[in-house]
């Protein structure tokens, strides 16, 4: 299944709403995330520009989209940004699809080999 990280800041408030009244929140997102037919793998706090990353398993673009939907929801959330993740193996197998496919792309550093820009093209 694919994997997906999502970094997350939340809003002042439900920061402030946390202090004072603390909640598991790795335990609600998994509920999320299962509910989508997936699993949270991580959950971690995090200091710096956001507050939390998730590493969770859904088997597609739009299931990680829509559980991004359901946890902002509620406004407690200010931002997200999520990254899909690949394994070295899956890499590494892209890799030799990328070298192996014929295509017709000419890098434009190819393109360019042996241009000589002497100015002047006004």
């Amino acid at each position: 299944m694919p994997l997906f990280m999502t970094e997350t800041k939340f809003t002042e408030e439900s920061l402030s709403a946390l202090a004072r009244r603390p909640s598991n929140r790795p335990e609600s997102v998994a509920k999320v995330v299962e509910a989508h037919g997936g699993k949270l793998l991580q959950f971690y706090w995090v200091f710096g520009e956001v507050d939390v990353v998730l590493i969770y398993e859904v088997a597609s673009s739009e299931d990680a989209m829509a559980i991004l939907f359901k946890l902002s929801s509620g406004g407690a959330i200010s931002s997200h940004r999520t990254t899909a993740l690949m394994s070295n193996q899956d890499a590494m197998a892209a890799m030799h699809n990328a070298g192996a496919v014929a295509s017709e792309y000419t890098a434009p550093r190819q393109e360019w080999e042996g241009w000589l820009d002497e100015g002047g093209e006004s």
